[in-house]
């Protein structure tokens, strides 16, 4: 299992735009169709409220590939300039991180993303 962490440096007050893009473009839930992909979440970084990040639970190397190679991956990319603060590649591969050790809980899940 690998994760992938894109990060997003976000202009003044943006992270609420950052989800309507997301909604919008319906990016998380195109991406969640890809063959690997078990999980993706759109989070807004509490230590830096100018930064935001999509993490994402891959099977493997290959299944986070297959999203990359998804023609169309860079729809939205227009609205997302318009909000980031820096120079930013929408063709560009998050950081990836192999999961050597996990814990996984078999609680059903509870709070505000339960029914989400």
């Amino acid at each position: 299992m690998i994760l992938s962490c894109l990060t997003f440096e976000l202009q003044p007050g943006s992270l609420g735009k950052l989800e309507e893009v997301f909604r919008k473009h319906r990016i998380l839930e195109r991406a969640i169709q890809t063959e690997g992909c078990q999980s993706l979440y759109l989070a807004g970084d509490v230590a830096n409220e100018g930064r935001a990040h999509v993490i994402g639970v891959w099977d493997d190397d290959a299944a986070y590939q297959r999203w990359l190679d998804q023609p169309g991956r860079e729809e939205g990319s227009d609205d997302l300039h318009a909000i980031v603060a820096a120079a930013w590649d929408p063709t560009a591969p998050g950081e990836v991180w192999r999961v050597v050790h996990a814990a996984v809980s078999t609680m059903p899940p509870t709070g505000p993303l339960a029914a989400a």
